[in-house]
């Protein structure tokens, strides 16, 4: 199971890589835009290696806390980041 958690992370980090190197390339944005981007993508690893290492321990609420904020707020930052940074930016070229 922990391997199979690391391999959804891998693929996860190699994806969320791919896709802001694509964008670098479709769009020019602010370098805050980039900070929020990063920062959500880091949240959802961080709240998913979390939860991972806390369902192995056997403590199933310190995970779902971990999914909740972390992977939830990371999720929130990269959703409002697109709509009001990114989208504008890519409706404008």
């Amino acid at each position: 199971m922990e391997l199979m958690q690391w391999a959804i992370m891998g693929f996860l980090a190699t994806v969320s890589v791919l896709g802001l190197a694509w964008l670098s390339l479709e769009v020019k944005i602010a370098w805050y835009a980039w900070v929020c981007l990063i920062v959500g993508v880091v949240a959802i690893l961080f709240g998913f290696g979390w939860a991972g290492a806390s369902f192995k321990e056997g403590i199933a609420q310190s995970g779902a806390m971990g999914l909740t904020f972390f992977s939830g707020g990371g999720g929130i930052i990269l959703l409002l980041s697109w709509r009001y940074l990114v989208a504008p930016a890519l409706k404008n070229q």
